[in-house]
């Protein structure tokens, strides 16, 4: 510990990291504290981790089950307003990582509560858990029917064990490094499949799937459809807010518009998308519009190759649903329990659990699983946003003693999800209102929480006196010396008890009683 000064509540501090944080949290990722200014990556290792998300295969298929919901026509016309709206919530998503270095879980405390915030946690590592499951068993579908021996269980196995390795690297060691070269592999492959399978078929296509699809009446439009249907992919979005707080302030812009922006989107979204209808399109008739199927046009059009470009990119993107959901999972352990579980075990016990489900009929029940979480999950990010857009000029509450275990944003969440699960199991009596589920639960939650802020159901408590804040100048520059865990976090994160005699980083606060809130005096 470096040179320490006497304030009135007997704070140690330091102007330099503590040594044995950084050790920690470079395998830890600053789970369950602020990430400070000393330890924001270069753009190259934010979006060599981030760009692993455009591997997936799931947004291939998404763009050919677009084409056969909507035409191909409309599909394109709803994919353009993706990529343009999910640009604009990834610029305000990165401004806000950024600025505070909080992660989704942190940042939404003064929305829900404590104790309410669990569920961002506990929504992000299920819904990544099950993406997970259906990528590792695509890999394995894929195997078996290239090599064509053995039971898929086994298969199941060895792909589980296979991705282990790759999956316990985080942000600041070397997942990044395994995104830039793996990346490439992904891209040219993809591309190198739609040109094959095109050349094989002349150029012309077999697009009888699309065209009975689109003559099929539709109870909303094509292009809304198609909008809808990618809502279901706001998990997304707290995904940006724990990857973007590592990133440098003097990066924002550049974060803002290529790695968590249009550029990212254009790729995820469009040339996956435009690829799966291609794919599909280009195939032989009656492939399956689905996952699988656009596995198998992959591997039909590059043989070997292909198969090589389904591992490259499955070890890809499980390795950021692995990594998402382990520090996520590990974040909600944490709000009941003073004995949480690393993230790297939690990647273990992770293996094990998408193994077990993956022996299940994951794929007949996926797709109805991932559309109420859907439903769950952009509840969630309505009342992020308008949070912060009625709030933008206050610095957000994150301290344990200061928020009540439960906010008013808790109970709006459990009312405008309801509502739309309800839709979603309705598709006969309400086709209309059913089919735009997410969109009325996403109005639902933003009007709900607005009122509850404008009528002044804060989930604040009034704790006026904030001795740290008050008593340090330099918040991000300072680091204060935890009496619980006598390790040095950044001053922004530290609080003080009622006894004034102890200061507690964010990990400890949650591990004390609650009650022994901030004295009023000094």
């Amino acid at each position: 510990m470096k040179e320490t000064h006497s304030y009135p509540v007997e704070f140690r501090t330091s102007l330099e990291d503590d040594p044995r944080v950084v050790e920690q949290q470079t395998k830890e990722d600053y789970t369950n504290h602020v990430v400070p200014k000393t330890a924001r990556q270069s753009k190259g290792q934010i979006i060599g981790s981030w760009s692993s998300i455009t591997s997936a295969m799931a947004f291939v298929s998404y763009g050919a089950l677009a084409a056969s919901i909507a035409g191909v026509v409309q599909a394109i016309i709803g994919l353009l307003l993706v990529v343009v709206a999910y640009s604009l919530l990834g610029r305000f998503s990165v401004a806000e990582a950024v600025r505070w270095g909080l992660n989704s879980t942190l940042i939404s405390r003064r929305l829900f509560g404590v104790k309410g915030a669990a569920i961002v946690p506990l929504l992000v590592g299920i819904s990544l858990f099950y993406y997970a499951v259906f990528e590792a068993s695509i890999v394995a579908v894929a195997l078996q029917a290239y090599f064509g021996v053995w039971d898929i269980r086994v298969w199941y196995g060895i792909v589980v064990l296979g991705m282990l390795p790759f999956m316990l690297g985080g942000i600041q060691t070397w997942l990044s490094k395994l995104n830039w070269v793996s990346l490439p592999i992904y891209f040219f492959g993809i591309l190198g499949a739609v040109i094959v399978a095109a050349s094989n078929v002349g150029w012309s296509g077999n697009w009888d799937a699309f065209d009975s699809a689109a003559e099929q009446s539709n109870v909303i439009p094509g292009w809304l459809a198609v909008f809808v249907l990618y809502m279901g992919i706001f998990v997304l979005f707290p995904e940006t807010q724990d990857t973007a707080r590592f990133a440098r302030e003097a990066d924002k812009t550049f974060h803002q518009n290529v790695t968590f922006g249009w550029v990212f989107y254009g790729i995820a979204f469009l040339f996956n998308g435009l690829a799966g209808i291609a794919i599909v399109g280009f195939s032989e008739t009656g492939t399956e519009i689905s996952e699988s199927g656009v596995v198998q046009g992959v591997v039909n059009a590059l043989g070997l190759f292909g198969l090589i470009v389904i591992i490259v990119s499955q070890v890809r993107i499980n390795s950021a649903n692995y990594y998402f959901a382990s520090v996520n999972l590990e974040r909600f352990i944490a709000h009941f329990t003073t004995k949480g579980i690393s993230r790297r075990t939690w990647v273990f016990v992770l293996s094990v659990l998408v193994f077990l489900v993956m022996l299940t009929d994951v794929f007949s029940y996926i797709s109805v699983a991932l559309a109420w979480q859907a439903v769950l999950v952009v509840t969630l990010i309505a009342m992020m946003v308008t949070d912060r857009f009625m709030k933008s000029k206050e610095t957000p509450e994150f301290r344990s003693a200061r928020i009540k275990r439960f906010g008013a944003g808790f109970f709006v969440w459990i009312v405008s999800s309801g509502v739309g699960v309800v839709l979603l199991q309705m598709p006969n009596q309400l086709p209309t209102l059913s089919a735009l589920a997410p969109l009325v639960s996403f109005a639902l939650a933003v009007i709900l929480y607005a009122f509850t802020q404008l009528t002044g159901m804060s989930s604040l408590k009034d704790v006026p006196s904030d001795a740290v804040r008050e008593q340090i100048d330099d918040l991000w520059g300072t680091r204060v010396q935890c009496s619980e865990c006598e390790l040095s976090y950044v001053a922004i994160e530290m609080d003080t008890t009622d006894e004034q005699h102890r200061v507690l980083c964010l990990g400890c606060q949650n591990s004390v009683q609650t009650s022994e809130l901030p004295s009023r005096k000094q």
